[in-house]
């Protein structure tokens, strides 16, 4: 019989997850999988028993938002056996789950995590860190991991615009120098990001319908100041109507590229807080973890 490790974390999004856990080992167990149960505690934990544990079981499948699956990501590439990875989003986005076609009912999710519809995925790795979709910097990005989490559970996606509308009272410039193979420049920056995903805080991306999950490319988004509210208008519009010929920001798409800058800039790392650093690597590694998909 082969083994599966289901790790929940009870926390992700409203908890509904911990009422449908039972009825998902049961889904497990009509696949034909003897299920381990791990119930994470601490942030990290998901990445520390995936590191000491994935080499035991044929499936993992992790149930919680995108900082969960960050999580568990992070631990399998940590580790040289990578099972294939299943996923039942129960945070408050759910982002990459979108990108998989991945149910947003749970128990359908179940089904979907222990079926045989297999894609393997681009990882990313910043620095000495992982993300599953997305790395960005400037204005909105302190949102996710600022917003409290009874906000999350109450508002949904309204918490967060609810949020960033606070900080547009206070847009921070950050000067960048930015290295790639199909730019370099230095200029100031309010948002940039790097993503592998067909949607981003529950938005479209620039172009969702030629993202390629598995390409060894990431789509890169460099957004320049605004100076009044007429600017931030156009430049809303411009990201709303995809204006990829538009002349405030810069989109690309890359393998590789490096941030530079002469003072500490905070990133989010899928939503989560990444850490301030004046130097950020990103690299693209092809293939690296295979997900079951809808």
């Amino acid at each position: 019989m082969q083994k599966l490790l289901f790790i929940v974390n009870p926390h992700a999004g409203r908890g509904e997850i911990v009422n449908k856990a039972v009825d998902c080992v049961s889904v497990f167990q009509n696949a034909g999988y003897d299920v381990t149960i791990y119930v994470t505690q601490n942030a990290r934990d998901a990445t520390a028993v995936v590191r000491a544990r994935a080499g035991e079981f044929d499936r993992i499948v992790c149930a919680g938002g995108d900082g969960t699956l960050n999580e568990v990501v992070t631990g399998l590439m940590q580790t040289d056996l990578r099972p294939i990875l299943g996923y039942i989003p129960a945070g408050t986005t759910n982002d990459f789950a979108s990108s998989l076609s991945i149910p947003k009912n749970q128990l359908e999710a179940a089904q979907t995590a222990v079926g045989a519809s297999l894609h393997a995925i681009d990882i990313g790795r910043f620095n000495e860190r992982y993300f599953n979709y997305i790395a960005a910097f400037g204005v909105f990005t302190e949102v996710s991991y600022a917003t409290p989490q009874q906000s999350k559970n109450i508002f949904g996606r309204a918490a967060y615009i609810f949020e960033g509308v606070k900080s547009l009272t206070s847009i921070k410039e950050h000067h960048i120098a930015v290295e790639c193979s199909e730019i370099e420049e230095e200029d100031d920056y309010i948002y940039g990001m790097v993503t592998n995903s067909v949607q981003v805080g529950g938005f479209k991306t620039i172009t969702p319908e030629s993202v390629r999950l598995d390409d060894g490319l990431y789509e890169v988004l460099l957004v320049y100041p605004v100076y009044n509210p007429m600017e931030l208008q156009w430049l809303v519009n411009d990201l709303l109507t995809r204006n990829e010929d538009s002349s405030r920001f810069r989109y690309f798409r890359t393998s590789h590229i490096r941030f530079s800058s002469p003072e500490e800039v905070p990133w989010t790392l899928d939503g989560e807080f990444g850490g301030a650093t004046r130097h950020a690597e990103i690299d693209n590694n092809p293939r690296a973890i295979t997900f079951t998909t809808g």
